[in-house]
């Protein structure tokens, strides 16, 4: 018995920082020491009694069981065994249940609060938290697509400090703290991550734009590092500060600056073009644009579009990114290289690699 208490004592003081651990230990500890006591005191009038008897005994008893397939027939083993055993067990097995709820709360608080370490594998990350509704839209539109509808997403932002519940709900994963320090893109694991959004801290700030360009220029590192392709999309605000963020090395950088305007005076001069805009940008239904490698050859842009039409396929070429620039329905005796991309409107992706295959 002394030697299971100085063992005890041991262990218990190295785990001391880990309650859920040294409850465990504890319970072990007095089952052993139960069941050493219990088979000392009735080896002589059990014939057949082993050690592990014994301890099956003592874990039967202490967690209340009780399947009376052994029990103390001495004196000792009734009163001075049986009777603390069974009360002391009680004590365990109620501290252990709230020890492990306890440790599953504390789990859950810091996993909303951003506290622990992401392990996750191709992953998309979030970095800053404009509004929930804004979150929330880009995430929805995401999870639309069929290439990223099972991705995990997680949201680094040093402004929140929990996640919102409609997040939650969506199955994303928080990480507090500020996205430009390289500690915290490593605790969400952007080195596995699959691509990167940065969207603007405050989306009326043009001062955000500064925010968001350390971020990207922080992801490039760590891309270059790896040498590893981690797509990066960033929000701008001001198209002034186009040409600086380029030198973030972002892959896409998008911008609203001026866009609503447009919009708004389109609207007024064909009535029901906000609609088609609406239609060509979300994955909710109909067709949108894409921009894909040319698989149908070298000609010219009216060669390549008339397949297209006489194809099955529902897809339509509306222009060609050439030599790094987008231009859009081109001439119909425009040269089309087979290195150019092309700018197309299809439901779906899989609806040009079948044209291209046919």
């Amino acid at each position: 018995m002394t030697l299971f208490l100085q063992l005890f004592k041991k262990i218990f003081r190295h785990t001391r920082r880990n309650n859920l651990v040294r409850v465990l230990l504890l319970a072990l500890m007095l089952n052993l020491a139960f069941g050493v006591a219990f088979f000392y005191a009735e080896r002589d009038v059990q014939q057949g009694l082993t050690l592990v008897d014994a301890i099956w005994w003592a874990m039967v008893t202490m967690t209340t069981v009780g399947y009376g397939d052994i029990y103390a027939q001495t004196w000792v083993g009734r009163f001075l065994i049986s009777y603390p055993c069974m009360i002391i067990g009680i004590g365990i097995l109620g501290y252990l249940v709230g020890a492990i709820a306890e440790t599953m709360l504390d789990y859950g608080s810091r996993k909303r609060k951003g506290l622990l370490r992401v392990k996750m594998k191709n992953h998309l990350i979030i970095c800053n938290f404009p509004g929930e509704q804004k979150v929330a839209r880009v995430i929805e539109e995401l999870r639309r697509s069929r290439q990223f509808a099972q991705s995990p997403i997680v949201l680094i932002s040093a402004r929140i400090r929990e996640l919102p519940a409609r997040l939650v709900e969506m199955e994303v994963r928080f990480v507090q703290g500020d996205p430009v320090r390289e500690e915290v893109l490593q605790k969400a694991a952007v080195r596995q991550a699959r691509g990167v959004f940065i969207l603007a801290e405050n989306p009326a700030d043009p001062a955000s734009d500064t925010l968001s360009f350390a971020i990207a220029t922080q992801v490039h590192l760590v891309e270059k590092e790896l040498k590893k392709d981690i797509r990066m999309v960033v929000e701008l605000v001001s198209q002034e500060n186009r040409a600086m963020m380029h030198r973030s090395g972002a892959d896409g950088i998008v911008s609203a600056d001026g866009i609503m305007d447009a919009l708004i005076a389109q609207e007024f001069l064909f009535p029901g073009l906000n609609k088609v805009f609406h239609e060509v940008l979300s994955n909710a239904r109909g067709s949108q644009f894409y921009i894909v490698p040319n698989e149908l050859g070298a000609g010219s842009f009216g060669l390549l579009q008339k397949k297209a039409i006489d194809a099955p396929q529902r897809v339509s070429l509306v222009g060609v990114r050439h030599k790094g620039e987008i231009i859009l329905n081109p001439k119909a005796d425009f040269g089309v290289d087979e290195n150019d991309d092309l700018v197309i409107m299809a439901p779906d992706p899989a609806e040009y690699q079948l044209l291209a295959g046919s």
